[in-house]
């Protein structure tokens, strides 16, 4: 990971303890994004749920070594600014594009083929987003849900959808907050 990045996790790191709506990853899930998107050689991602930029800043640096880009999405314009000087800070302002405004009116426009997606935002809407986006995934595309240990009854009917779902191969991580992977098989398994 290029140092310039590194630093500025450390100090988004910082800047969101002292906030009480800092809704991010923790680090080890940071950890395991960047190495998964490396591995998977991902070019395309979309984030629902931008925060204040630590997720973003993790896909982003692995996004950059593929020569991909990331679009991020969030409902809360300073968060979406700040999350912008976050990158910007980090390198990362030319291969990340911030939207502001309700995911699911947002999606309708991302075009496809995407490799990548993390669904990190209010959770009775993450099939709604799943549904969406299915159409637009590339094969073999990871579609990675957040808070499934955190929030198990919420996400626990969207992991029984997804899990069942023809086109997905699907399990629970224990990786930070839990995490459910699912990788669009489109042929079927």
């Amino acid at each position: 990971m290029h140092p310039a990045v590194a630093r500025v996790i450390d100090q988004v790191e910082t800047f969101m303890a002292g906030k009480d709506d800092a809704l991010n990853i923790p680090r080890e899930a940071g950890v395991f994004v960047y190495g998964l998107l490396l591995a998977t050689r991902a070019t395309r991602a979309v984030e629902i749920g931008t925060s204040y930029g630590y997720s973003g800043l993790w896909i982003g640096a692995a996004l950059q070594q593929n020569g991909g880009r990331l679009l991020t999405i969030d409902r809360e314009p300073h968060k979406s600014d700040a999350a912008a000087t976050h990158f910007a800070a980090a390198g990362l302002a030319e291969c990340i594009e911030c939207r502001t405004g309700v995911a699911a009116d947002l999606l309708h426009d991302v075009d496809g083929p995407v490799d990548f997606v993390l669904s990190d935002a209010d959770k009775e809407n993450c099939r709604e987003y799943a549904e969406l986006l299915t159409p637009k995934l590339a094969d073999r595309a990871v579609l990675l849900t957040d808070n499934t240990l955190t929030h198990a009854e919420e996400l626990a009917g969207f992991c029984a959808w997804i899990r069942d779902h023809g086109a997905f191969e699907s399990c629970n991580l224990t990786i930070g907050n839990g995490m459910e992977l699912s990788v669009h098989r489109p042929e079927g398994r």
